[in-house]
């Protein structure tokens, strides 16, 4: 499963890794995202990612890598061919081997940033208390305590890290800190029971309306689960 816990995950975790709100800026990484994670049948459109990051950003989470350079690997590259008088300074001391200037060769660029992970989601409203095919397109209320989420993914390339398990247990923790709502809900198949369950959520029974859909539930059950979110839980 993409979120098997890893016991090595320390070592293992990307650099300069960070969550932040999506914004509409993100909107063709979040699609992209979206069709490496998913069937087609069960993929977030991009009319559908740009309601929920329109009509509820506080809801919508991305875990991102912030790109950066590495002046010295540029240095050495650029100028290891470099020899003779160039690797010394204006008093004719020696240098570092292959590097022109001082040691210090600045601080690193950034160089962009790349969306590896997601969670996208809107509030239903209560009298639900489910996911429906309709909440899934283009329905939010805002008045209501039900959040639900659509969609939990992690790039392929960067499973097997736990970054599920940290992109989720942050949004719950803020969600739940900054008091957005009293429940989470999802529908979920069953082979991920138990990476759900280790966060708190508890199983329910099979989710009848989008079941009923040939195409959404062409790849298994869909089950409803469901979490409390307590505001003292997360604190220290």
């Amino acid at each position: 499963s993409q979120h098997s816990p890893q016991a090595t995950m320390s070592t293992e975790l990307p650099m300069h890794m960070y969550v932040r709100p999506l914004t509409l800026e993100d909107v063709e990484a979040i699609r992209d995202l979206e069709s490496v994670g998913f069937p087609p049948s069960e993929r977030c459109s991009l009319e559908n990612i740009t309601f929920r990051i329109t009509n509820c950003p506080e809801l919508c989470s991305g875990l991102f890598i912030r790109k950066v350079s590495d002046p010295y690997a540029e240095n050495t590259n650029n100028n290891a061919s470099n020899s003779g008088n160039e690797n010394k300074d204006e008093e004719g001391d020696d240098l570092m081997p292959g590097v022109i200037g001082p040691y210090d060769a600045g601080a690193p660029k950034v160089l962009g940033e790349e969306l590896i992970g997601h969670i996208l989601a809107t509030k239903i409203n209560s009298t639900l208390t489910a996911i429906t095919l309709e909440s899934m397109s283009g329905e939010h209320d805002e008045s209501s305590n039900y959040i639900a989420i659509h969609s939990l993914v992690i790039d392929p390339k960067y499973q097997k890290k736990n970054l599920a398990t940290l992109l989720m247990t942050d949004y719950i923790q803020k969600l739940s800190n900054q008091e957005v709502g009293t429940k989470i809900t999802i529908i979920a198949h069953e082979h991920l029971f138990p990476f759900y369950e280790r966060l708190g959520f508890k199983k329910l029974g099979p989710n009848e309306n989008v079941n009923n859909d040939k195409d959404f539930s062409a790849h298994g059950v869909w089950y409803n689960m469901e979490r409390d979110l307590i505001k003292d839980e997360f604190e220290e």
